[in-house]
């Protein structure tokens, strides 16, 4: 049984019995993992920490290795970001790439690239984003290329042809149509070389890069689309 400390982002927890809590957090070592805390709600002086959901702490966990759920001895709260509750908008925000992250990232894969986007994510969103939808934007481009999630933009999702014209985007196949293919998907829809430059470069930026409003919106749609159709689990912060 080894220890292990690491920085984690909480994104559950879950009551356990009357004195413990489950999270699951996204570390910036040892990926996404589960863990019990023993004693959270009647030991204050042994956690620092809540381990309240959007805060980052310091944890230190024994690796079962027996079982995907950890046993966390010991939290420390490092950042509450509380500014992420300063309004019902920054807030959902902050929810929606939380799960997102949740749903999109396997358990025990590190992926710290991954956690760096959140974290800084959220910490801008805490600071007050000028443009929260552009990070949002950012954000889901960012975390489906990390996470090997991403839109199939370089070839068809029907007949894996290489795509070189004119293509159609199909959220429900996972990304672009040949022409060929339009059966596959009556309802695709063309897809411009706007859009699709736009995604590729969102996908390469490390930090949040704005289009012009009417293709951000355009972008908004076609992955809202996406996310739809491709998570296992419908997200309840999608509506934010």
């Amino acid at each position: 049984m080894g220890i292990h400390t690491a920085d984690a982002i909480v994104l559950r927890r879950y009551p356990y019995r009357e004195t413990s809590a489950i999270v699951t957090c996204l570390t910036d070592r040892y990926g996404k993992l589960k863990g019990l805390v023993k004693g959270l709600h009647v030991q204050p002086s042994r956690h620092r920490s809540a381990m309240e959901p959007l805060t980052i702490n310091r944890i230190v966990f024994y690796d079962t290795q027996s079982s995907q759920l950890h046993l966390i001895s010991q939290c420390d709260l490092l950042a509450s970001l509380s500014e992420l509750q300063r309004d019902l908008d920054t807030v959902r925000g902050a929810a929606f790439c939380v799960d997102l992250a949740d749903a999109v990232v396997p358990l025990e894969e590190p992926q710290p690239a991954v956690y760096q986007l959140l974290r800084d994510t959220l910490e801008r969103l805490a600071l007050g984003a000028p443009e929260p939808s552009t990070l949002r934007t950012h954000f889901i481009v960012r975390l489906l290329r990390l996470a090997g999630f991403q839109p199939q933009l370089d070839q068809c999702t029907g007949c894996s042809a290489p795509l070189y014209g004119e293509a159609a985007w199909s959220a429900r196949q996972g990304g672009l149509l040949c022409l060929r293919c339009l059966h596959e998907d009556p309802q695709a829809e063309p897809a411009p070389s706007a859009l699709l430059d736009a995604l590729a470069a969102l996908s390469q930026a490390e930090q949040p890069v704005s289009p012009e409003e009417p293709l951000l919106q355009l972008i908004t749609q076609r992955l809202d689309e996406f996310l739809h159709w491709r998570l296992d689990r419908p997200l309840k912060t999608m509506a934010a």
